[in-house]
């Protein structure tokens, strides 16, 4: 049989016409529509102005909602999940319009779905589970019966397609969710913007901007309202990224909480484990984000994948004695935060200063460059051959970020005794920053997630806000502050200074207070390995406070 998607471009064209075919007629917007919010649009409010949705259903999917409250209407019967998987497959075929947030579109089965469940509730009075009727989206290289999983390259549309469920899919299947729809990735699923074969995702709080990456799609439907629930994953700031451009919430467990969730095959260099990705949620609230770890590792996944920590979530056990000891890292040493971030980061110390609740003392950003550059050479112990050989399957060419990440410092083809010796630097590296943590005596660490707010288009060029943690593997939390950048700047942000390094100079002459003006500002919150309920229970404090205004 021939292949839809034979070679480049055409498996790109045909991948792209099957999906937005696929967008149901009455949900497609007027050319008009689309063409009311220009490049550099707040799209927001186009849910609102589309004449698509009742006000039931923008009340069902409205943003300062979330998951918890949702299901708490369905459990209720003020909502039953028909009715709220309709407003949600509404408000993601508007998202996917405007945004290009989409790979796969499965609204009648989500429908089939859903009506089983009400009729479920309706026979027996009974939940199928704690996620009884919850809409949930899953980033495209993730395993979902049935349907087709991608890396961001073209080449995988016909190689990979799911036969069950990725586990922490199935486990939220059995709880009772209802899967509709897969989200974009980039090409390689290593860039901290979101762009391939299906397209360019953009953020809703301004089209000129990026989304964030790689679970780029995942954000942006969220921060849309297109979903209450998000699946996507972080290598190196994978879930961080998109939950700060986007302003949402994530949380990257430390590796082994969660089992794998991606298809095999499919992930960024398959085989390679020498930095481990890690599923995660983003999501509209921390609440939300508890209730996800929760209900996946009330299962006891461990007792089925022998690389999991039997490590059940107990938030409640996490007690503080006293004050919260509260490190703060200003800049990590290499590269300077833009002006809205160091803004953002100075507002919300000095709000906590407030409260008396934490002890706050300056974090030592030390060993923080040795783990950047170290995560730079364990991405792709093979040089990136695997990357140009999954482009090569249909001719696909190289992305711009895609060939920035490959030839980083560090990025080579290793022996097997050179990667043994890089390997043994790691786990030495990662023993001194252990230490070092201990040393600064605090309980959490609040810091910068990106060198800035989120970045024009194809911009994104230095991860060491997040990818250091990959590689320390400690958990790490996104939130948003409630700040947004402003198109002022204060005269003391153009002084003339000496850039720390390449990097830095690269980021600071990428600062555009105009370009970024509006999008949100999030913060990141950090513990050391296995304590992320206490990163959680500490933003539980933190947001006591929030959100913060100008």
């Amino acid at each position: 049989m021939e292949s839809l998607y034979p070679s480049w471009p055409q498996a790109a064209r045909n991948a792209v016409a099957e999906r937005d075919a696929s967008i149901p007629a009455d949900l497609r917007l007027p050319l008009d529509f689309i063409a009311s919010y220009p490049a550099g649009s707040d799209v927001l409010n186009a849910a609102a102005t589309s004449g698509l949705l009742s006000e039931k259903e923008l009340q069902i999917t409205d943003t300062s909602s979330d998951a918890t409250a949702i299901l708490s209407a369905i459990k209720n019967k003020d909502v039953t999940a028909v009715e709220v998987l309709t407003a949600f497959m509404k408000r993601a075929a508007i998202a996917h319009q405007l945004l290009c947030c989409l790979t796969q579109i499965s609204f009648e089965e989500g429908l089939a779905r859903a009506k089983e469940l009400d009729d479920y509730y309706e026979r027996t009075g009974e939940l199928a589970g704690p996620l009884h009727g919850l809409p949930i989206s899953v980033k495209d290289y993730m395993g979902l019966k049935g349907k087709r999983a991608t890396g961001g390259f073209s080449g995988d549309l016909d190689r990979l397609i799911s036969t069950e469920n990725s586990p922490v899919n199935q486990i939220l299947w059995d709880a009772g969710c209802v899967f509709y729809c897969k989200t974009n990735v980039p090409q390689s699923m290593m860039h901290l913007e979101t762009k391939s074969f299906w397209g360019q995702t953009l953020n809703p709080y301004n089209t000129h901007l990026t989304s964030g990456g790689s679970s780029g799609g995942c954000g942006a439907l969220v921060a849309f309202g297109g979903s209450p629930l998000s699946i996507g994953s972080d290598i190196g700031g994978s879930l961080r990224s998109p939950a700060s451009c986007c302003g949402i919430y994530t949380l990257k467990p430390t590796t082994g909480r969660l089992p794998s969730n991606g298809l095999p095959g499919c992930g960024v260099v398959p085989g390679n484990d020498a930095i481990l990705a890690t599923c995660g949620p983003l999501a509209r609230s921390s609440r939300d984000i508890v209730l996800f770890f929760d209900v996946v590792l009330k299962t006891q996944p461990w007792l089925q994948d022998m690389g999991l920590v039997p490590l059940p979530w107990k938030p409640e056990n996490i007690k503080w004695t006293g004050k919260i000891r509260l490190g703060v890292m200003w800049d990590d040493g290499n590269v300077q935060p833009q002006p809205p971030v160091r803004r953002a980061l100075k507002a919300m110390t000095e709000a906590l200063k407030r409260t008396n609740n934490f002890d706050i003392v300056d974090y030592d950003p030390k060993f923080h460059k040795e783990l950047v550059l170290m995560a730079q050479s364990l991405y792709f112990t093979d040089g990136g051959a695997s990357v140009h050989a999954r482009a090569a399957v249909t001719g696909e060419p190289l992305c711009h970020l895609t060939e920035w990440v490959i030839s980083l410092p560090g990025v080579k083809d290793h022996t097997s005794h050179q990667l043994w010796e890089l390997l043994l630097e790691r786990d030495a590296l990662r023993a001194k920053y252990y230490s070092h943590w201990n040393s600064q005596n605090i309980d959490v660490l609040l810091c910068p997630v990106q060198y800035g707010a989120a970045q024009p288009l194809q911009t994104t060029k230095y991860w060491g806000y997040t990818s250091a943690f990959n590689c320390a593997d400690f958990p790490a939390a996104v939130f948003p502050t409630g700040l947004k950048a402003s198109a002022t700047l204060d005269p003391k942000d153009t002084e003339p200074r000496e850039a720390w390094s390449e990097a830095d100079a690269y980021c600071a002459a990428a600062y555009d207070p105009l370009l970024s003006n509006d999008a949100p500002l999030s913060l990141q919150l950090v513990s050391k390995r296995h304590a992320d309920e206490v990163v959680m229970q500490a933003l539980r404090e933190i947001e006591k406070v929030l959100p913060l205004r100008d």
